[in-house]
């Protein structure tokens, strides 16, 4: 483990997400401190720093990320705003974090990047779900081949809002839609998980404001996989995920952006002698059987399989460990993060780009 001195933090965006994130810092104790907070208003970031205690409240963002006692630039605004906000950041010699989606599309996240590393300096998009102590243990037992060959996923994040273009969820010209703000997250874990992606089919529901309301992703990974994303503004889900293999399946429980606990249920293949029909087969067919089988409450059936919960708690609200993350990349001297590196950021927005056109 390397050792972490204090990251000192500035704030750009005092919406929801912002404060979820100085939330989470807290919990790191001393390990992370937010020096400056900025927002296109003024006043918000007066308010922003009042509710939180912090000391320097800026009065625009090019005065936030300039403070020589900033080491890490957290970047919430709206997607449309990160390319400009980031580049401000990285212009300044900051370490930045950029909140998903990465930018509005995949030649802004590319100008970032690239940006990043002329300047030698720190970049990674806040894909926070990916550092939860649960996604940990699901690489575990997928690099130990508990699943045996991966052939698919799904993951869904749905959520049922009223149309507003005043907000960002609603407005396209500031990066609003659900693949972007929702779909984002299983596609980003589909990547993760089961590797590079080489095609993409897409469909969605246009709403009145011109954004996706509803949208439905395939994928095919380089691997042959096959992932259905589901996303939604307008509808509520189940907003899980399940990995699907030769030799069992995984499935995270809801809800998929802050999951902590899955189920690993395995099997073992058929093959076509033991598919074939005879007493046993009969006997699970009879009607006593099939009575048993409906009578079974769920925790008995898990008993009677092959099968085990995963539970991986996660501490505070869960923010803090991407922060951990990007400070203990800082103490490393790295500039990218081997979980989420940018050149990943950069293929998930292709995505998005392909997907996007097929919307129409």
């Amino acid at each position: 483990m390397v050792e972490q001195s204090v990251t000192r933090w500035a704030i750009l965006g005092t919406g929801v997400v912002s404060r979820k994130f100085v939330q989470g810092l807290h919990v790191l104790g001393q390990a992370a401190r937010v020096v400056t907070v900025a927002s296109r208003d003024p006043r918000k970031a007066v308010g922003f720093a009042k509710e939180f205690g912090i000391q320097h409240p800026a009065l625009d963002y090019a005065a936030a990320v300039t403070r020589p006692d900033v080491d890490a630039v957290y970047i919430a605004t709206p997607p449309s705003a990160h390319e400009a906000h980031a580049l401000l950041a990285i212009a300044a010699g900051k370490a930045v974090l950029i909140e998903k989606p990465f930018a509005l599309d995949a030649a802004a996240a590319r100008r970032i990047a690239e940006a990043a590393e002329a300047a030698g300096v720190f970049c990674m998009e806040a894909m926070w779900t990916r550092f939860l102590p649960l996604f940990g243990a699901l690489r575990h037992s997928l690099a130990a081949g508990d699943l045996g060959e991966l052939r698919s996923f799904h993951g869904s994040f749905l959520g049922s809002d009223v149309p507003d273009g005043q907000t960002s969820l609603f407005d396209p010209l500031r990066g609003g839609g659900a693949l972007m703000h929702r779909g984002i997250y299983p596609l980003s874990l589909a990547r993760h998980l089961l590797g590079p992606i080489d095609d993409v089919a897409a469909t969605a529901r246009i709403g009145a404001t011109g954004v996706d309301e509803d949208c439905t992703l395939v994928l095919r990974h380089l691997s042959g996989a096959i992932s259905t994303i589901s996303a939604s503004l307008r509808a509520f889900g189940t907003n899980d995920m399940t990995i699907c293999g030769t030799r069992g399946m995984l499935h995270v429980y809801p809800p998929i952006f802050r999951p902590w606990q899955a189920r690993l249920s395995l099997g073992a293949p058929r093959t076509a002698q033991s598919s074939r029909g005879g007493r046993l087969q009969a006997l699970r067919e009879s009607g006593m059987a099939q009575r048993l089988n409906q009578a079974l409450p769920m925790a008995l059936r898990h008993m009677l399989g092959r099968a085990k919960t995963i539970r991986k708690p996660y501490a505070g609200n869960g923010y803090q460990y991407e922060a951990a993350e990007v400070a203990q990349c800082l103490a490393r001297g790295e500039t990218t993060s081997l979980l989420m590196p940018v050149s990943e950021s950069i293929e998930i927005m292709a995505v998005i780009d392909r997907a996007r056109a097929q919307f129409g």
